[in-house]
């Protein structure tokens, strides 16, 4: 399974209304996909765990804690949809330790289709509650005071912003 961030629910839910009879993808969802190089960065979580240490990098690439929204994937369906994942490259979040880093993935080699494909694909996937997830501010936070009371997060290296909104 793999994590992807999105911006907001609504982008996705289908109640952005779009006032024409053929309207398809709400245009807003494009800007969650937003690749660079051809790439979209996802995370690896096989555990309640793996999706914890999503969260904790998806929060420390932030300047304050605020919730976090993520859609789960099944790499078997982006398999059937021709999307390959690759794990060369480890994430970037300031201040958290490698073996977490190690669990980054790229979607790579992402074209107009493709892209189009995977948003059509996690459009399904949002309108089904098991799939898409909301952590609360609050959650994210405890999240945070959590992973650096064991030491999983070195404060030293994260953003000055953050580690000042958070008063570390």
């Amino acid at each position: 399974m793999l994590i992807r961030f999105i911006s907001s629910i609504n982008k996705w839910d289908e109640s952005k209304v779009i006032n024409r009879p053929n309207a398809f993808i709400c245009g807003d969802t494009i800007s969650d996909l937003r690749t660079t190089e051809n790439k979209l960065s996802v995370w690896k979580a096989d555990s309640q765990e793996d999706i914890e240490d999503a969260i904790v990098a998806l929060a420390l690439n932030r300047d304050d804690v605020s919730k976090i929204i993520y859609i789960l994937i099944q790499e078997e369906d982006l398999n059937k949809l021709e999307i390959e994942v690759s794990d060369k490259e480890p994430g970037k979040a300031p201040g958290l330790k490698e073996s977490i880093l190690n669990k980054h993935r790229d979607l790579i080699d992402l074209d107009y289709w493709h892209l189009g494909f995977l948003a059509e694909y996690m459009l399904r996937l949002a309108k089904d509650e098991k799939y898409r997830i909301i952590q609360s501010r609050s959650d994210v936070m405890k999240l945070l005071i959590r992973y650096k009371n064991e030491q999983r997060i070195m404060p030293e290296n994260m953003s000055e912003k953050l580690k000042g909104k958070l008063k570390w």
